[in-house]
């Protein structure tokens, strides 16, 4: 492999792993909180801001991706 083709490699790992890390976050807000949400305002809140804090990361990670391809 050339300098050029690990350096390419390395740019889009973390998008990679930003993407499947906001999945998995988005997933355990949505099963895992899911009934202690309902026991209490406290937990429903966290719920939500579990949410936002996946999204943001799949936003962030799939516009990172989109950008490597549209460089290829």
């Amino acid at each position: 492999m050339s300098a050029q083709a690990t350096a390419g490699t390395g740019r889009i790992v973390a998008p990679i792993v930003g993407l499947v890390l906001g999945i998995v976050i988005v997933l355990i807000a949505n099963f895992t909180l899911d009934s202690l949400a309902d026991s209490s305002d406290t937990w429903h809140n966290i719920q939500h801001g579990t949410f936002v804090l996946g999204g943001a990361l799949i936003g962030i990670g799939g516009t990172r991706l989109w950008a490597y391809g549209r460089r290829l």
